[in-house]
């Protein structure tokens, strides 16, 4: 994929890219990690939610679908991906607490702009006996680290602007950014044709949310309780 990074178009969308992130950064840029103890799995499982679907359907009752106001179906895609993360976090010192944070990829295919969902855990590496930053993308695919998720992500062909690191951090009190290319940019497969829906979590639902969130402004989930 030949990108004119000066093109009209292409320097209106970068602007628009690095704004929304600095939005991101505004509303989930700190603290760097949110730490959920079990009787707060319900405020992750919305903050899922509200990364892949957006705002819940109705108001959350403690009653119905586990609180977090999404539908049934919603709620065994966020199920899914938080059973992911709990696997993810087994072997941590202690496996019950947490830690979590999001971020938000930025793309422009040839057609249309889309925004993809990650989700950064902590897992203790038992090899090094450290902490290291796992990614995971909707779909449920885990990435071992940041360069391995830009290397291997799934997104359709596209530029991508995305949070140096993985993180979000600022200077100067502006948010630090990246320009790229997907993976299947690189490697010049067609537009949306590399969806792996196959092995995937949310399927149709997961293409239907990035659609949706095109350059929608980004808002901290309301959380009840």
């Amino acid at each position: 994929m030949a990108v004119d990074w000066n093109a009209d178009g292409m320097r209106m969308w970068r602007e628009k890219a690095v704004q929304m992130q600095q939005n991101n950064f505004d509303s989930l840029g700190t603290p760097m990690w949110r730490e959920f103890e079990p009787s707060q799995y319900c405020n992750l499982k919305r903050q899922i939610g509200f990364a892949l679907f957006g705002a819940p359907d109705e108001v959350p009752r403690a009653n119905l679908n586990e609180g977090t106001g999404y539908t049934h179906k919603k709620l065994k895609n966020i199920n899914e991906i938080f059973y992911i993360i709990e696997k993810c976090i087994k072997k941590n010192p202690n496996p019950n607490n947490i830690q979590a944070s999001f971020l938000y990829v930025c793309g422009k295919t040839s057609e249309a702009s889309i925004t993809v969902p990650v989700i950064r855990i902590l897992q203790f590496d038992t090899d090094f006996e450290q902490n290291i930053n796992v990614f995971i993308d909707s779909c449920g695919r885990v990435y071992k680290n940041w360069q391995d998720y830009l290397d291997n992500n799934k997104i359709p062909e596209c530029v991508l602007c995305y949070p140096r690191n993985g993180v979000y951090s600022t200077l100067n009190g502006a948010v630090e950014v990246e320009f790229g290319m997907s993976p299947a940019g690189r490697i010049g497969a067609k537009c949306f044709q590399v969806i792996d829906t196959g092995g995937s979590v949310l399927n149709v639902g997961a293409v239907g949310a990035l659609t949706a969130a095109a350059f929608m402004p980004v808002a901290t989930p309301i959380v009840a309780g």
